[in-house]
Protein backbone atom coordinates (compact mmCIF):
# COMPACT_ATOMS: atom_id res chain seq x y z
CA UNK A 1 0.00 0.00 0.00
CA UNK A 2 2.92 2.55 1.07
CA UNK A 3 4.52 2.06 -2.57
CA UNK A 4 1.24 2.49 -4.22
CA UNK A 5 0.67 5.06 -2.44
CA UNK A 6 4.61 6.69 -3.63
CA UNK A 7 4.02 5.15 -7.03
CA UNK A 8 0.83 7.74 -7.43
CA UNK A 9 2.82 10.58 -5.80
CA UNK A 10 5.33 10.10 -8.68
CA UNK A 11 3.39 11.41 -11.09
CA UNK A 12 0.95 13.48 -9.59
CA UNK A 13 3.78 15.88 -8.12
CA UNK A 14 4.72 16.87 -11.72
CA UNK A 15 1.22 16.78 -13.23
CA UNK A 16 0.17 19.28 -10.69
CA UNK A 17 2.91 21.70 -11.70
CA UNK A 18 2.17 21.80 -15.34
CA UNK A 19 -1.48 22.22 -14.31
CA UNK A 20 -0.23 25.24 -12.72
CA UNK A 21 1.92 26.11 -14.99
CA UNK A 22 0.36 26.62 -18.28
CA UNK A 23 -2.07 29.09 -18.86
CA UNK A 24 -2.86 31.99 -21.59
CA UNK A 25 1.02 33.43 -21.46
CA UNK A 26 1.39 30.40 -23.82
CA UNK A 27 -0.52 33.05 -26.37
CA UNK A 28 1.99 35.18 -26.17
CA UNK A 29 4.85 33.01 -27.37
CA UNK A 30 5.22 32.68 -30.61
CA UNK A 31 4.75 36.48 -31.36
CA UNK A 32 7.71 36.30 -28.85
CA UNK A 33 9.81 33.86 -30.51
CA UNK A 34 9.30 35.63 -34.21
CA UNK A 35 9.96 39.06 -32.64
CA UNK A 36 13.04 38.40 -30.56
CA UNK A 37 14.84 35.47 -32.45
CA UNK A 38 13.90 31.80 -32.04
CA UNK A 39 17.41 30.87 -30.66
CA UNK A 40 17.01 33.60 -28.09
CA UNK A 41 13.72 32.18 -27.28
CA UNK A 42 15.45 29.02 -26.75
CA UNK A 43 17.73 30.36 -24.43
CA UNK A 44 15.41 32.46 -22.64
CA UNK A 45 12.92 29.55 -22.06
CA UNK A 46 16.10 27.10 -20.22
CA UNK A 47 17.48 30.17 -18.70
CA UNK A 48 14.37 31.20 -16.94
CA UNK A 49 13.37 27.91 -16.64
CA UNK A 50 16.11 26.90 -14.59
CA UNK A 51 15.94 29.74 -12.32
CA UNK A 52 12.05 29.05 -11.61
CA UNK A 53 12.69 25.37 -10.66
CA UNK A 54 15.84 26.63 -8.20
CA UNK A 55 13.29 28.92 -6.80
CA UNK A 56 10.36 25.94 -6.53
CA UNK A 57 12.92 24.09 -4.58
CA UNK A 58 13.77 26.90 -2.29
CA UNK A 59 9.72 27.52 -1.69
CA UNK A 60 9.58 23.37 -0.70
CA UNK A 61 12.88 24.22 1.00
CA UNK A 62 11.37 26.58 3.14
CA UNK A 63 7.59 24.97 3.52
CA UNK A 64 9.76 21.12 4.56
CA UNK A 65 11.67 23.27 7.53
CA UNK A 66 8.60 25.54 9.13
CA UNK A 67 6.53 22.67 8.78
CA UNK A 68 3.37 24.94 10.04
CA UNK A 69 0.37 25.36 7.72
CA UNK A 70 1.37 29.48 7.14
CA UNK A 71 1.81 30.04 2.94
CA UNK A 72 3.91 32.55 1.73
CA UNK A 73 2.28 35.57 2.82
CA UNK A 74 1.87 34.02 6.11
CA UNK A 75 5.67 33.34 6.16
CA UNK A 76 6.50 36.51 4.96
CA UNK A 77 4.38 38.52 7.82
CA UNK A 78 6.46 35.71 10.30
CA UNK A 79 9.76 36.24 8.99
CA UNK A 80 9.81 39.67 7.39
CA UNK A 81 6.94 41.09 9.36
CA UNK A 82 4.29 44.15 8.30
CA UNK A 83 6.50 45.05 4.91
CA UNK A 84 7.25 41.88 4.13
CA UNK A 85 3.52 41.00 4.05
CA UNK A 86 2.09 44.09 2.40
CA UNK A 87 4.87 43.82 -0.58
CA UNK A 88 3.99 40.12 -0.49
CA UNK A 89 0.24 41.16 -0.70
CA UNK A 90 0.56 43.59 -3.86
CA UNK A 91 2.75 41.04 -5.53
CA UNK A 92 0.56 38.18 -5.18
CA UNK A 93 -2.80 39.86 -5.44
CA UNK A 94 -2.22 42.52 -8.09
CA UNK A 95 -0.20 39.61 -10.31
CA UNK A 96 -2.94 37.13 -9.93
CA UNK A 97 -5.81 39.90 -10.86
CA UNK A 98 -3.75 40.97 -13.85
CA UNK A 99 -3.98 37.07 -15.15
CA UNK A 100 -7.52 37.09 -14.82
CA UNK A 101 -7.72 40.29 -16.77
CA UNK A 102 -5.59 38.10 -19.60
CA UNK A 103 -8.50 35.15 -19.24
CA UNK A 104 -11.33 37.55 -19.81
CA UNK A 105 -9.30 39.55 -22.60
CA UNK A 106 -8.42 36.24 -24.59
CA UNK A 107 -11.22 34.53 -23.24
CA UNK A 108 -13.83 36.81 -25.49
CA UNK A 109 -11.48 35.94 -28.64
CA UNK A 110 -11.50 32.28 -28.27
CA UNK A 111 -15.53 32.07 -27.70
CA UNK A 112 -15.52 34.33 -30.85
CA UNK A 113 -13.38 31.82 -32.64
CA UNK A 114 -15.88 29.40 -32.17
CA UNK A 115 -19.07 31.45 -32.84
CA UNK A 116 -17.63 33.98 -35.24
CA UNK A 117 -21.10 35.57 -35.42
CA UNK A 118 -20.94 36.28 -31.67
CA UNK A 119 -20.23 40.32 -30.72
CA UNK A 120 -17.44 40.84 -28.65
CA UNK A 121 -18.92 42.40 -25.53
CA UNK A 122 -21.86 39.18 -25.08
CA UNK A 123 -18.69 37.11 -25.75
CA UNK A 124 -17.15 38.30 -22.56
CA UNK A 125 -19.86 38.14 -20.44
CA UNK A 126 -20.16 34.67 -21.19
CA UNK A 127 -16.63 33.79 -20.17
CA UNK A 128 -16.55 36.21 -17.05
CA UNK A 129 -19.55 34.36 -16.23
CA UNK A 130 -18.24 31.07 -16.79
CA UNK A 131 -15.06 32.22 -14.58
CA UNK A 132 -16.79 33.66 -11.93
CA UNK A 133 -19.43 30.76 -11.20
CA UNK A 134 -15.84 28.71 -9.63
CA UNK A 135 -14.41 31.81 -8.39
CA UNK A 136 -17.66 32.75 -5.77
CA UNK A 137 -18.41 29.26 -5.36
CA UNK A 138 -15.07 27.25 -5.28
CA UNK A 139 -13.17 27.21 -1.83
CA UNK A 140 -10.82 24.69 -2.39
CA UNK A 141 -8.63 23.57 -5.16
CA UNK A 142 -10.01 20.59 -7.62
CA UNK A 143 -6.59 18.98 -8.92
CA UNK A 144 -8.30 16.58 -10.12
CA UNK A 145 -9.71 18.27 -12.66
CA UNK A 146 -6.96 20.83 -13.01
CA UNK A 147 -4.79 18.05 -14.25
CA UNK A 148 -7.23 16.21 -16.61
CA UNK A 149 -7.65 19.84 -18.19
CA UNK A 150 -4.00 20.16 -18.58
CA UNK A 151 -3.75 16.61 -20.17
CA UNK A 152 -6.54 17.77 -22.91
CA UNK A 153 -4.55 21.03 -23.33
CA UNK A 154 -1.22 19.04 -23.59
CA UNK A 155 -3.03 17.17 -26.16
CA UNK A 156 -4.10 19.65 -28.43
CA UNK A 157 -0.47 21.21 -28.30
CA UNK A 158 1.40 17.90 -29.59
CA UNK A 159 -1.44 18.22 -32.11
CA UNK A 160 -0.67 21.69 -33.22
CA UNK A 161 2.98 20.84 -33.32
CA UNK A 162 2.71 17.31 -35.28
CA UNK A 163 0.14 19.37 -37.95
CA UNK A 164 2.40 22.26 -38.81
CA UNK A 165 6.10 22.40 -40.64
CA UNK A 166 8.05 24.51 -38.42
CA UNK A 167 11.41 23.85 -39.55
CA UNK A 168 9.88 26.27 -42.90
CA UNK A 169 9.45 28.88 -40.49
CA UNK A 170 11.74 29.32 -38.38
CA UNK A 171 14.17 29.37 -41.76
CA UNK A 172 12.75 32.88 -42.14
CA UNK A 173 13.07 34.20 -38.73
CA UNK A 174 16.32 35.14 -37.23
CA UNK A 175 18.30 33.25 -34.39
CA UNK A 176 18.46 36.62 -32.76
CA UNK A 177 17.23 40.10 -32.84
CA UNK A 178 18.98 42.63 -30.78
CA UNK A 179 16.72 44.80 -31.39
CA UNK A 180 14.43 42.93 -28.92
CA UNK A 181 16.68 41.36 -26.77
CA UNK A 182 14.98 41.50 -23.67
CA UNK A 183 11.21 41.56 -25.01
CA UNK A 184 10.73 37.54 -23.92
CA UNK A 185 11.50 38.17 -20.10
CA UNK A 186 8.53 39.27 -18.60
CA UNK A 187 6.26 37.35 -21.48
CA UNK A 188 8.05 34.01 -20.59
CA UNK A 189 8.16 34.25 -16.66
CA UNK A 190 4.36 34.87 -16.68
CA UNK A 191 4.36 31.80 -18.67
CA UNK A 192 6.36 29.71 -16.69
CA UNK A 193 5.32 30.86 -13.15
CA UNK A 194 3.93 27.91 -11.42
CA UNK A 195 5.31 28.63 -7.80
CA UNK A 196 1.40 28.12 -6.52
CA UNK A 197 1.93 24.40 -7.30
CA UNK A 198 4.20 24.30 -4.54
CA UNK A 199 1.96 24.47 -2.01
CA UNK A 200 -0.20 21.22 -2.94
CA UNK A 201 2.64 19.41 -3.70
CA UNK A 202 4.09 19.91 -0.37
CA UNK A 203 0.75 18.34 1.08
CA UNK A 204 0.80 15.30 -1.57
CA UNK A 205 4.39 14.71 -0.18
CA UNK A 206 3.43 14.86 2.91
CA UNK A 207 0.84 12.19 2.84
CA UNK A 208 2.72 9.68 0.91
CA UNK A 209 6.01 7.40 3.22
CA UNK A 210 8.68 9.36 1.20
CA UNK A 211 11.50 10.34 3.33
CA UNK A 212 13.28 12.39 0.98
CA UNK A 213 11.67 15.03 -1.72
CA UNK A 214 12.04 13.61 -5.10
CA UNK A 215 13.59 16.62 -6.87
CA UNK A 216 13.54 15.47 -10.35
CA UNK A 217 10.18 14.84 -10.25
CA UNK A 218 9.86 19.23 -8.93
CA UNK A 219 12.33 19.76 -11.71
CA UNK A 220 9.64 17.74 -14.18
CA UNK A 221 7.06 19.66 -13.88
CA UNK A 222 8.43 23.07 -15.36
CA UNK A 223 10.57 21.39 -17.45
CA UNK A 224 7.15 19.36 -18.85
CA UNK A 225 5.54 22.75 -19.55
CA UNK A 226 8.61 24.89 -21.32
CA UNK A 227 8.79 21.81 -23.58
CA UNK A 228 5.12 22.22 -24.28
CA UNK A 229 5.78 25.54 -24.73
CA UNK A 230 8.36 25.21 -27.72
CA UNK A 231 6.09 22.90 -29.29
CA UNK A 232 3.55 25.43 -29.60
CA UNK A 233 5.40 28.23 -30.52
CA UNK A 234 7.26 26.25 -33.11
CA UNK A 235 3.75 24.66 -33.78
CA UNK A 236 2.24 28.38 -34.89
CA UNK A 237 5.11 29.40 -36.32
CA UNK A 238 4.90 26.82 -38.50
CA UNK A 239 1.30 27.16 -39.29
CA UNK A 240 -0.55 30.09 -38.98
CA UNK A 241 -0.59 32.32 -41.91
CA UNK A 242 0.03 35.63 -39.67
CA UNK A 243 1.87 35.79 -36.15
CA UNK A 244 -0.41 38.49 -34.05
CA UNK A 245 0.74 39.15 -30.14
CA UNK A 246 -2.34 37.17 -29.15
CA UNK A 247 -1.28 34.41 -31.89
CA UNK A 248 -5.49 33.89 -31.71
CA UNK A 249 -5.78 37.19 -34.44
CA UNK A 250 -3.91 35.89 -36.85
CA UNK A 251 -5.61 32.35 -36.92
CA UNK A 252 -8.65 33.99 -39.49
CA UNK A 253 -7.30 31.99 -42.54
CA UNK A 254 -7.11 28.45 -40.65
CA UNK A 255 -9.49 25.76 -41.76
CA UNK A 256 -12.61 25.93 -39.20
CA UNK A 257 -11.63 22.51 -37.61
CA UNK A 258 -8.26 23.52 -36.63
CA UNK A 259 -9.75 27.23 -35.14
CA UNK A 260 -11.68 25.25 -33.39
CA UNK A 261 -9.15 23.17 -31.65
CA UNK A 262 -6.88 26.09 -30.85
CA UNK A 263 -10.47 27.96 -29.16
CA UNK A 264 -11.05 24.45 -27.22
CA UNK A 265 -7.42 24.77 -25.98
CA UNK A 266 -7.66 28.51 -24.91
CA UNK A 267 -10.87 27.92 -23.24
CA UNK A 268 -9.10 25.02 -21.17
CA UNK A 269 -6.18 26.76 -20.50
CA UNK A 270 -8.37 29.57 -18.83
CA UNK A 271 -10.17 26.51 -16.77
CA UNK A 272 -7.05 25.16 -15.71
CA UNK A 273 -5.85 28.65 -14.28
CA UNK A 274 -8.61 30.15 -12.82
CA UNK A 275 -9.11 27.42 -10.54
CA UNK A 276 -6.44 27.54 -8.73
CA UNK A 277 -5.53 31.18 -9.25
CA UNK A 278 -9.01 32.50 -7.61
CA UNK A 279 -8.49 30.09 -4.86
CA UNK A 280 -5.12 32.21 -3.93
CA UNK A 281 -6.92 35.23 -4.63
CA UNK A 282 -9.32 34.14 -2.03
CA UNK A 283 -6.94 32.69 0.03
CA UNK A 284 -4.97 35.84 0.52
CA UNK A 285 -8.32 38.08 0.98
CA UNK A 286 -10.06 35.34 3.94
CA UNK A 287 -6.82 34.37 5.89
CA UNK A 288 -4.73 37.23 5.64
CA UNK A 289 -7.12 40.11 5.50
CA UNK A 290 -9.92 37.91 7.16
CA UNK A 291 -12.12 39.15 4.10
CA UNK A 292 -15.71 36.94 4.04
CA UNK A 293 -16.07 34.94 0.90
CA UNK A 294 -18.49 37.21 -0.67
CA UNK A 295 -16.11 40.17 -0.53
CA UNK A 296 -13.02 38.41 -1.99
CA UNK A 297 -15.25 36.71 -4.59
CA UNK A 298 -16.39 40.14 -5.72
CA UNK A 299 -12.49 41.15 -6.15
CA UNK A 300 -11.36 38.30 -7.99
CA UNK A 301 -14.44 38.85 -10.74
CA UNK A 302 -14.91 42.88 -10.04
CA UNK A 303 -11.82 44.00 -10.44
CA UNK A 304 -10.77 42.04 -14.04
CA UNK A 305 -13.92 43.16 -15.22
CA UNK A 306 -13.85 46.50 -14.70
CA UNK A 307 -10.20 46.56 -15.85
CA UNK A 308 -11.54 45.97 -19.22
CA UNK A 309 -14.09 48.40 -19.63
CA UNK A 310 -11.50 50.85 -18.70
CA UNK A 311 -9.32 49.93 -21.61
CA UNK A 312 -6.95 47.75 -20.60
CA UNK A 313 -6.85 44.60 -23.48
CA UNK A 314 -2.87 45.52 -24.61
CA UNK A 315 -2.39 41.37 -24.01
CA UNK A 316 0.94 41.38 -24.92
CA UNK A 317 1.57 44.33 -22.40
CA UNK A 318 -0.39 43.03 -19.08
CA UNK A 319 1.37 39.68 -19.87
CA UNK A 320 4.77 41.35 -20.13
CA UNK A 321 3.91 44.12 -16.73
CA UNK A 322 2.82 40.76 -15.14
CA UNK A 323 5.60 38.84 -15.35
CA UNK A 324 8.16 40.82 -15.45
CA UNK A 325 6.97 42.96 -12.47
CA UNK A 326 4.03 41.16 -10.21
CA UNK A 327 6.00 37.56 -10.62
CA UNK A 328 9.21 38.85 -10.11
CA UNK A 329 7.87 39.93 -6.71
CA UNK A 330 6.77 37.07 -6.22
CA UNK A 331 9.58 34.84 -6.66
CA UNK A 332 12.08 37.40 -5.38
CA UNK A 333 9.42 37.58 -1.71
CA UNK A 334 10.27 33.43 -2.23
CA UNK A 335 13.42 34.39 -2.09
CA UNK A 336 13.53 36.54 0.37
CA UNK A 337 11.89 34.51 2.85
CA UNK A 338 14.27 30.99 2.03
CA UNK A 339 16.84 32.98 2.93
CA UNK A 340 15.59 33.93 5.98
CA UNK A 341 14.33 30.38 7.06
CA UNK A 342 16.80 28.14 5.70
CA UNK A 343 20.21 27.28 6.50
CA UNK A 344 22.66 28.10 3.32
CA UNK A 345 26.01 27.54 2.40
CA UNK A 346 28.03 30.52 1.15
CA UNK A 347 27.51 28.82 -2.58
CA UNK A 348 23.92 28.81 -2.11
CA UNK A 349 23.46 31.90 -1.15
CA UNK A 350 24.93 34.05 -3.20
CA UNK A 351 23.08 31.75 -5.84
CA UNK A 352 19.88 33.25 -4.20
CA UNK A 353 21.40 36.81 -4.48
CA UNK A 354 21.96 36.77 -8.15
CA UNK A 355 18.96 35.25 -8.92
CA UNK A 356 17.42 38.14 -6.56
CA UNK A 357 18.90 40.72 -8.60
CA UNK A 358 17.87 39.13 -11.71
CA UNK A 359 14.18 39.58 -10.33
CA UNK A 360 14.75 43.18 -9.01
CA UNK A 361 16.39 44.25 -12.25
CA UNK A 362 13.86 42.44 -14.07
CA UNK A 363 10.98 44.43 -12.25
CA UNK A 364 12.96 47.87 -12.81
CA UNK A 365 13.16 47.29 -16.74
CA UNK A 366 9.57 46.62 -16.96
CA UNK A 367 8.74 49.34 -15.03
CA UNK A 368 10.31 51.78 -17.10
CA UNK A 369 9.25 50.42 -20.23
CA UNK A 370 5.55 50.90 -19.20
CA UNK A 371 6.44 54.04 -18.45
CA UNK A 372 7.69 54.92 -21.52
CA UNK A 373 4.83 53.24 -23.73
Amino acid sequence: MAHSRTSRSSWKIPAIIVAATIGDGIFALPYIFSQAGWLLGVAYLIFLATIIIATHAVYLKTLEKVGEKKRLLGLARKYLGAPGFWFGFIAVVAGLLMGFIIFLILGAQFLRLLIPALPYWPALFIVWVALAIPALLGNRRVIPLEIGSVLFVAFLIIFVFLSSHPAAALANIPAVNPQNLFLPFGAMLFSLAGWTSIEPVYESFRRTDRKKMPWGLLAAGTIGAALLYLMFAFGILGSAPRITTDTVSGLAAWPTWKKDLIALLGLSAIITCSMPISHEIRNALEKDLSWNRLASGLVVIGIPLAAVFLGFTNFLLIVSVAGGLFVGMQYLLIIIVGRKVLSLSLAQCVALDVMACIFIGAAIYQIALFIVR
